[in-house]
């Protein structure tokens, strides 16, 4: 039988994974902001409420998860449960993906151990002298992917050819160029022509 905890745990570890609380996972996906709220998982008189199957369809739509991804979230396989990526320091990202899928001469610092995160091939990010503010702090590691689809509303570590790197999310990719919003909200969006862009991945993890 599926745990009532373990269904709103691996909620909460799929919205995380695409930078979302419960509340903006619940927005993406078209339902009520409180949906998923902590408060909503157990009723006043003690009762456990569980998430509708509908819901749990409409958050895999909005996120572009499959229902086994979701089943590795509430009963991780032991080969899947935890996996080690390199880590390398925010001020080392500058350059192309090698093929060891690496940027910059490829040589990970360390490495981190992380929940599953499926076949794509990761590595991590430590932010170090404020490279990602204000959305990111010193100390704060992204699990990114190079090989990970990116849609549209997905956030993105850019590193650009003159070694700077930037997080954003992509409102629109083109062959010739990417608009990405502006860091905080209320600033212009940018334009980045592609032949200024090193790499591109998907952050498919944070953790602060």
């Amino acid at each position: 039988m599926l745990s009532h905890d373990r269904i709103w745990s691996a909620i909460d570890h799929l919205a995380q994974r695409n930078n979302l609380t419960a509340s903006g996972l619940a927005k993406r996906a078209g339902l009520d902001a409180t949906s998923f709220n902590r408060s909503k998982r157990v009723s006043p008189d003690g009762r456990k409420r569980w998430p509708s199957t509908e819901s749990v369809a409409k958050i895999l739509a909005a996120t572009g998860a499959t229902l086994d991804d979701f089943l590795r979230l509430i009963e991780p396989r032991d080969a899947e449960a935890r996996i080690a990526v390199p880590l390398i320091g925010s001020e080392r990202a500058a350059g192309h993906i090698g093929a060891n899928g690496l940027p910059g001469n490829g040589s990970p610092m360390a490495e981190v151990e992380l929940p599953g995160l499926g076949q794509e091939r990761c590595f991590a990010i430590e932010v170090r002298d404020g490279a990602l503010a204000p959305l990111y702090r010193d100390g704060d590691v992204l699990v990114v992917s190079p090989t990970a689809a990116i849609r549209r509303g997905d956030r993105v570590v850019t590193c650009l050819g003159d070694g700077g790197i930037m997080v954003a999310e992509l409102k629109r990719r083109t062959a010739r160029a990417a608009e990405l919003s502006g860091p905080v909200p209320g600033e212009p969006d940018r334009i980045v022509l592609a032949s200024e862009i090193a790499w591109m991945a998907r952050v498919m993890w944070v953790r602060h």
